[in-house]
C-alpha cells in the first residue's frame, strides 16, 4: 500500500496514501513482482455484481473428509495426503490469502487485501461469514499501510459498538502468526477476564472452523479448546515419543493472553499485539502500557518488528484510578500520522483511524452505507432525548458522528451541559479566536502598559480585548490612594495558591479578565477577554501582573481568599483598593452584616453559588467562552474536588464577579430638588 504502482491507483485514507496495483493484478509475495490474476465476477450482469463468499468446488468437503481420514490412521512413514485437485485449490486460497483478490462489484474492478479475503472467505465469526462493507475495506487498506510501513507500529481504532472491530482483530493476529515461524502475539483488553473472552471468541473458535490448510499443527495438551494460549507445535508428549518429535518441522509460534497490568509483556518480544477494548480499561493506564508495549514490537537495534491493533468503543470509565481517564486520549492524540516528529514517526509510534457511526448503517448489496439515511435516523434519536442532557450524552457516545463526540465527557460526570460544551469546543476548532500574549508594565511615566510576550515567557495573559487608549489607567483618589476608576465595565478574579515558592510543580494559578454584561454591546460583554495560568518562579510575579493589569483596566481584582500573601502584596504598595470585598452575593445573608474581607470567600454558601452561576452560564451563554482550554477542564470539573480545576474555579469566580451588582456612584445634587415659587407679576 506504501509503494505506487505504474497504472494503478491511489486512495487517501485518514491521511495515508493507499497505493492500488491495476485491476486484474497483485503483488505476488513471493517472487516481488505484479502478476496478472484477473477480476473475479459473481455474474455477467453488472447489477448482479458483488461480493458473495464464493462456494467451494463440489468436490470439496468429501476430499478434505477423507484428509481427516488419512491423517487419523496414518503410520509415520507413510506418505502425506494427495489430491492433485485439492493441490491446486489450496494453492489458490494461499495466493489469495497472500497477494490479495480483485472482484467485480456493480461492475467496478475492486481489490481487497489478502487479511481482509481470509476475513470474509474463511473466519466464521458469530453470525457466519463477514459481509462486505466498504468501511472494513478502508479499514483493511489503512491497516495494510500500517503493516508495510517502517516507521509505524500499528493502527489505534476508534468506533462504535458491534461492527466486527474484535473478530476483524482476531484475524488481524491469526493471519501472521499462523504462517511465520518462531512468532509471538499478545492479547490484552480491558481486564485480564475480558482478554481471556476475546482469546476465545475471535481466535479459538475461527481458527478451529478455518480449512486444514490454513491451519497448522498445534499443541493439543492444553485442550482442543486451549484457554490460555496456544502454541503451533507438536502435542507436547513425555517418553520416547517426545525424543521422536524433536526434528519435526513445526512453526514453533504462540499466541496468548495476559492481564491489563502495564507490565504484563515487559521484556517479550512481540510481532503481533491486540489491545481490544483500550479505550475503556480500567485497571491499567494504557498510555502507560503502550510505552512497555512499543519496546516489545522492537528489536535489539530498535528496528520495528511486530505490528499492534488497538481498537476501541469510547464510552465513560467506572473507575477513580489517577490518569485512566485521559490515557487513551493522550494515546489517541500523539497518534496523528499528519502530525510526525523529525524522525518520520508519530510520538506514539502508531496511526489513528476514526470510523463515524453514519458509516455503520443501511449498506446495499454493494456494500455501500447510506449515510444520508443513517445520519438523519441518528439525528431523530438524538432529538427525541434533546431534553434530557444525560440520555443525549449516551446516544453521542454510542454513535459518535466525529471523533470529538466520540470524546465526549459523559453529562453523568460534569454539572454542565456537556452538549454546548461540545458544540462550542467544534465551534472554536473550526474558528479559533485571535488571542494576544501579553505582558503588563509599567513605564518610566508610572503607567502601565503592555508589551507582546517573548516565545520564552511562558507566563503570560492571553487577551482578546484591549480597552481604547483613553480608557486606560483609569482611576480616582480616595483616601490618598488610588481606586479603579472602570469597576463597571469588569473584574479580576485569581485563584491563587498557597505557598510563595513557584516553580514548576504543584497546583497553577489561574486569573481571568472579565466585562460585566452591557446591553448595548452584548457581543462583547459578559464574558472573559483575558487569562493568565501557570507557575513562575516567583510568586510576586503573579501578582505584579494581577496588580498592572487591574491599574491598565480600572477594574478590581478578587483572589481566593484560602492565603492572603496577595494583600499584603497590594497593601505595600499603596494599591489596596484594587482588591474587591467580598461579593454580597456569595456571603450567607444571616451573615452579611458580618466584615467583609477582602478577597473571595470559599465558603459552602460560595461554592453553591458558583456552581449555580456555572450552571446557568454553560447552559445559555457557552457560545461566549472563546478559549478552549476552558471547555477542556470544565468538561471535567469536579464540585467536591475542586484542587484540580483551577482554570475552572477562577471562571466560576468571575462569572459571580461580572453578574454582581454594581453600587451606583453616589451622586452630587439630591435626587428631589425643591423650588422657591415666584410670583408672577
Amino acid at each position: 500500500m506504501i509503494t505506487p504502482y505504474e497504472n494503478g491507483t491511489s486512495v487517501n485514507i485518514q491521511g495515508l496514501i493507499c497505493n492500488i496495483p491495476p485491476a486484474g493484478y497483485v503483488f505476488n509475495f513471493f517472487t516481488k513482482e505484479l502478476e496478472y490474476r484477473g477480476v473475479y465476477q459473481r455474474s455477467p450482469k453488472k447489477e448482479e455484481q458483488y461480493w458473495e463468499r464464493i462456494k467451494e468446488p463440489d468436490w470439496y468437503f468429501q476430499v478434505m473428509k477423507d484428509w481427516e481420514n488419512y491423517d487419523k490412521h496414518k503410520k509415520e512413514t507413510d506418505a502425506d495426503f494427495y489430491d492433485e485437485r485439492l493441490e491446486e485449490y489450496k494453492k489458490q486460497e494461499w495466493d489469495r490469502r497472500l497477494n490479495g483478490f480483485w472482484f467485480a462489484n456493480n461492475g467496478v474492478p475492486t481489490y481487497i487485501t489478502g487479511l481482509h479475503y481470509l476475513y470474509m472467505q474463511w473466519w466464521s465469526i458469530d453470525v457466519g461469514y463477514p459481509k462486505f462493507r466498504m468501511p472494513d475495506l478502508e479499514k483493511s487498506y489503512f491497516l495494510d499501510y500500517c503493516i508495510e510501513d517502517d516507521l509505524c507500529l500499528g493502527m489505534v481504532e476508534v468506533t462504535k459498538r458491534r461492527f466486527g472491530k474484535s473478530f476483524f482483530a482476531g484475524i488481524f493476529l491469526m493471519e501472521y502468526i499462523t504462517r511465520t515461524k518462531m512468532t509471538f502475539a499478545g492479547i490484552q483488553s480491558k481486564t485480564g477476564g475480558d482478554a481471556k473472552k476475546f482469546f476465545s471468541k475471535t481466535i479459538v473458535n475461527p481458527f478451529r472452523r478455518l480449512p486444514k490448510f490454513f491451519r497448522p499443527e498445534y499443541d493439543t495438551s492444553l485442550g482442543v479448546n486451549p484457554r490460555t494460549e496456544m502454541r503451533f507445535q507438536k502435542t507436547n508428549v513425555r517418553g520416547k515419543k517426545a525424543e521422536e518429535n524433536v526434528d519435526k518441522d513445526e512453526l514453533g509460534s504462540a499466541i496468548d493472553h495476559q492481564s491489563s497490568d502495564e507490565t504484563a509483556y515487559d521484556g517479550q518480544k512481540i510481532h503481533r499485539y491486540v489491545a481490544d477494548e483500550c479505550g475503556k480499561t480500567v485497571e491499567a493506564n494504557v498510555y502507560d502500557r503502550h510505552e512497555v508495549v512499543r519496546y516489545c514490537l522492537k528489536d535489539d537495534e530498535g528496528r520495528i518488528i511486530g505490528k499492534a491493533l488497538y481498537t476501541t468503543t469510547v464510552e465513560k470509565l467506572d473507575t477513580d484510578n489517577n490518569g485512566v481517564q485521559d490515557a487513551f486520549k493522550l494515546l489517541w492524540d500523539e497518534s496523528d500520522q499528519e502530525k510526525r516528529q523529525e524522525n518520520g514517526e508519530t510520538s506514539s509510534g502508531l496511526y489513528r483511524f476514526f470510523m463515524s457511526a453514519k458509516k455503520t448503517r443501511n449498506f446495499n448489496k454493494y456494500g455501500f452505507p447510506d449515510e444520508e439515511k443513517t445520519l438523519q435516523a441518528i439525528l431523530l434519536e438524538r432529538k427525541a432525548v434533546k431534553n434530557n442532557p444525560r440520555a443525549l450524552s449516551a446516544r453521542i457516545r454510542k454513535e459518535p458522528l466525529t471523533i470529538e463526540e466520540a470524546f465526549s465527557i459523559d453529562a453523568d460526570d460534569c454539572i454542565f451541559n456537556v452538549i454546548n460544551i461540545a458544540k462550542r469546543e467544534q465551534e472554536l476548532k473550526e474558528n479559533p479566536i485571535i488571542k494576544r500574549k501579553v505582558l503588563f508594565y509599567r513605564d518610566l511615566d508610572q503607567k502601565v502598559k503592555w508589551r507582546q510576550a517573548k516565545s520564552d515567557e511562558e507566563f503570560h495573559w492571553l487577551i482578546t480585548q484591549l480597552p481604547e487608549e483613553k480608557d486606560q489607567n483609569k482611576y480616582t483618589i480616595e483616601q490618598k490612594q488610588k481606586k479603579p476608576a472602570r469597576t463597571h465595565d469588569g473584574v479580576i478574579a485569581v485563584d491563587g495558591y498557597s505557598n510563595s515558592q513557584g516553580g514548576k510543580f504543584g497546583s497553577k494559578a489561574s486569573a481571568w479578565i472579565g466585562r460585566r454584561w452591557d446591553m448595548s454591546d452584548a457581543k462583547n460583554t459578559g464574558k472573559a477577554i483575558g487569562w493568565l495560568y501557570g507557575r513562575p518562579s516567583v510568586k510576586e510575579t503573579l501578582h505584579e501582573q494581577v496588580l498592572l493589569a487591574a491599574e491598565f483596566y480600572g477594574y478590581k481584582a478578587w483572589y481566593e481568599h484560602n492565603s492572603d500573601d496577595y494583600y499584603s502584596y497590594f497593601k505595600d504598595r499603596s494599591r489596596m483598593l484594587y482588591l474587591g470585598l467580598y461579593p454580597a452575593s456569595v456571603i450567607d445573608p444571616n451573615k452579611r452584616d458580618a466584615e467583609r474581607f477582602r478577597g473571595f470567600p470559599t465558603t459552602p454558601f460560595s461554592l453553591t453559588k458558583q456552581n449555580d452561576v456555572g450552571i446557568m452560564y454553560f447552559e445559555y451563554h457557552a457560545d461566549k467562552i472563546d478559549f478552549i482550554e476552558l471547555l477542556t477542564d470544565a468538561k471535567k470539573y469536579d464540585p467536591n474536588d475542586r484542587t484540580k480545576f483551577d482554570i475552572t474555579v477562577s471562571f466560576l469566580m468571575m462569572l459571580v464577579l461580572i453578574l454582581e451588582p454594581v453600587p451606583p456612584k453616589p451622586k452630587k445634587e439630591p435626587m428631589v430638588k425643591s423650588y422657591i415659587p415666584q410670583l408672577i407679576n
